[in-house]
């Protein structure tokens, strides 16, 4: 009896340390999307954007492909549009480099070089987590301020 009581306490002993580890296991988070606004876009200038994208080869970098995107909902504040529904698509990962350009006017964006931290969080359930985008070049320039969330602004 006292033996059975014993093998009891040890396997709900093995049981909770078993839980406990399930619990606290890390997993990587979901890779990161750069999203942006645009500053000084009419509502035509912005309604239809071409989007290409390259590999990341900086040597030699290939047109993986090109597509009009449209139709782009906007929410505008003053000059700013923020999109609040486009195709998925223009969520930019750090596995291509972009070129964004708008027929309504002769502005051509270049987006390159995409970084993202990785994050990590413990699994608990369905809870998701993304990770941070910490930089990325913008016609050339390093660009490591930004304003929020995997959220940016190009300016016409």
């Amino acid at each position: 009896m006292v033996v059975i009581e014993f093998m009891k306490s040890k396997l709900a002993f093995l049981s909770l340390i078993v839980l406990l580890a399930m619990c606290s296991r890390e997993i990587d988070c979901f890779k990161a999307d750069l999203h942006f606004g645009l500053i000084g876009f009419s509502d035509t200038e912005s309604d239809t954007i071409i989007l290409k994208r390259f590999t990341k080869n900086a040597n030699n970098p290939v047109m993986v492909d090109s597509f009009p995107l449209s139709p782009i909902r906007y929410q505008r504040n003053q000059d700013t549009l923020n999109m609040v529904a486009y195709p998925g698509e223009l969520d930019l990962d750090m596995d291509y480099n972009y070129e964004l350009s708008f027929p309504g006017t002769t502005k051509v964006i270049r987006i390159t070089d995409i970084t993202e931290e990785q994050l990590h969080m413990k699994k608990n359930g369905d809870v998701g987590c993304g990770n941070r985008v910490t930089s990325y070049k913008l016609d050339g320039q390093v660009i490591t301020n930004i304003p929020s969330f995997n959220m940016t602004y190009f300016t016409r």
